[in-house]
């Protein structure tokens, strides 16, 4: 079976660190897909990752452009499902090629995140095909993405000191205690 590829927009990425982060699949969202001399409608369902994180999670790789002959740039350090997409992190390495790709993200000339993943379970709705299960085989730095109103925040320290959703339970209880 063929692997298929798409990509999602970095929208900030501004911020210092090697760490590149952002939802690289939306769910729900169409994009029009142009691949095997072939034109469809595509989206993902919510979950339809779910078992690759399960099963290979920070195994998944980064590269740049699909570039899986080169030695990839980094590895997942997170990947999780949120209602509104794949999120996903990954640590980039110290080379002269994971230097370079966050120049250019950093720059805003690499704005988007791309997957490859080989489709397990698919449903038709209407003219859409909906995935509902992907196994995702890598992810890259890509300067066009399928999915151009993807939420990508940019790059971070590996470590940040509070994670989004720490900040939001910590936020959520002192709201309550009020």
């Amino acid at each position: 079976m063929a692997l298929h590829y798409r990509t999602a927009a970095v929208l900030r990425a501004a911020e210092s660190g090697r760490t590149v982060f952002g939802t690289a699949v939306p769910y729900g969202q169409v994009a029009e897909i142009s691949e095997f001399g072939a034109t469809y409608r595509e989206r993902f369902a919510p979950g339809a990752f779910a078992r690759s994180i399960r099963e290979r999670g920070q195994k998944v790789k980064l590269f740049v452009g699909h570039e899986s002959r080169r030695l990839p740039i980094g590895k997942a350090t997170e990947l999780r499902e949120t209602p509104d997409g794949l999120y996903a992190a990954f640590r980039v390495a110290e080379t002269r090629e994971g230097d370079d790709a966050l120049t250019l993200v950093r720059d805003g000339a690499v704005d988007a995140f791309s997957v490859s993943f080989r489709p397990v379970r698919d449903r038709r709705d209407g003219d859409v095909i909906e995935r509902v299960e992907a196994a995702l085989i890598e992810v890259s730095l890509v300067g066009l993405p399928a999915y151009p109103g993807a939420v990508v925040a940019g790059v971070r320290s590996a470590h940040p000191t509070l994670s989004v959703d720490a900040a939001r339970r910590r936020l959520d209880l002192i709201i309550k205690s009020w």
